[in-house]
C-alpha cells in the first residue's frame, strides 16, 4: 500500500486465484473471510467478505476501498480491519482499470471513479449491489454502514459521501481528503488521516481539507502537526483528524484509530 500503479489489472480468474492464496497467506480463512463475486451490469466484480467473528445482534458494516494499482487483498493485508473489528462485517473490494489519473494517464491500473457520473457510475453500482447482497445474506445494522478508503479509494469515498449520504453512517479517509466537496456534503462522522511526508498526494494539499471541515462543521481547526484531534461540530457530528509522521503508506496505528472512531458512533446512537 505504498502508492499507486503496482500492477495492471489481471484477468478475473487470476484475480480469484490470487485472492484465494491471499486468504491463506493472511490467515483470513480462520477469520471467516471468503473471496466473492458480485454481478454488476453484466460484469463480475470481486472482493473479500469477512463475516463477523462474534455478534450480539445486527452487525455494523465496513466497506474498504484500496488505492490505485492495489487490490482487495492488498488493503486487507495493510489494514486488517477484520481482525481489529471482529464484530463487524468487513468487505474489501477490488477496483477496475479504465479511469485515467495524472499518475496513470492511460487508466491502466485498478482504481475507482473520481466523480459522480464517471464510467457509467460503475463503482456506485458496485456499492449498491454489495450492500443489497450483504443485506440478503447477513443480519446487518443498516444504521451503521461505514466506508474507508486509501488514496484513490478515499477519492471514491468522497463520491459516496456526495451521492449516498443516506446509506452511510461515517467515512474514513487515508492519504487523500475530500477537499472542496466538504462545502456541500451532508455533515457525517469523518476520520481524516494524512502523513506529513506524503509526496504522492502532498500533505500541503491534504491539510487544506482541515479548515474546510472546520468551517462546515463549526469547530476551531486544530494545528496541522502530527497528533490526533477528536472534534465535535455545532450539530454534534464528530470528526477525528490524525496526522502522522510518515508518507503515503497506511500507518500501523491508523486501523485502530478508525475502528475506535466508528465504534464511538455506535455507542452514541445506543
Amino acid at each position: 500500500m505504498a502508492g499507486p500503479m503496482k500492477r495492471p489489472a489481471l484477468p478475473s480468474w487470476c484475480s480469484l486465484l490470487l485472492g484465494l492464496c491471499s486468504l491463506l497467506w493472511l490467515g483470513m480463512a480462520e477469520a471467516a473471510c471468503a473471496y466473492r463475486t458480485f454481478p454488476v451490469a453484466g460484469q463480475e466484480r470481486t472482493g473479500i467478505v469477512c463475516s463477523p467473528a462474534s455478534s450480539n445482534g445486527p452487525a455494523p458494516v465496513l466497506l474498504v476501498f484500496h488505492g490505485r494499482g492495489g487490490s482487495a487483498a492488498d488493503i486487507a493485508a495493510g489494514s486488517r480491519f477484520h481482525l481489529a473489528w471482529p464484530e463487524a462485517l468487513v468487505v474489501y473490494l477490488d477496483g477496475l482499470p479504465g479511469i485515467p489519473a495524472p499518475y496513470d494517464p492511460e487508466g491502466r491500473y485498478a482504481g475507482w471513479q473520481l466523480n459522480p457520473g464517471e464510467a457509467g457510475d460503475r463503482d456506485l453500482a458496485l456499492t449498491d449491489v454489495v450492500l443489497e447482497s450483504l443485506a440478503a445474506s447477513y443480519v446487518i445494522d443498516r444504521r451503521h454502514i461505514f466506508a474507508a478508503g486509501h488514496s484513490n479509494g478515499s477519492a471514491f469515498c468522497t463520491v459516496l459521501w456526495a451521492t449516498r449520504p443516506q446509506r452511510f453512517a461515517g467515512f474514513a479517509f487515508s492519504a487523500a481528503q475530500a477537499g472542496q466537496r466538504i462545502r456541500t456534503v451532508e455533515p457525517k462522522p469523518v476520520f481524516m488521516g494524512m502523513g506529513v511526508q506524503d509526496t504522492l498526494i502532498p500533505f500541503a494539499w491534504q491539510r487544506l481539507s482541515i479548515p474546510l471541515l472546520a468551517e462546515r462543521y463549526g469547530f476551531k481547526p486544530p494545528e496541522a502537526v502530527p497528533g490526533t484531534s477528536l472534534l465535535t461540530g455545532n450539530n454534534g457530528v464528530e470528526a477525528m483528524i490524525a496526522i502522522h509522521a510518515g508518507g503515503h503508506q497506511w500507518p500501523p496505528q491508523q486501523t485502530a484509530q478508525i475502528v475506535e472512531f466508528f465504534k464511538r458512533q455506535l455507542r452514541k446512537s445506543e
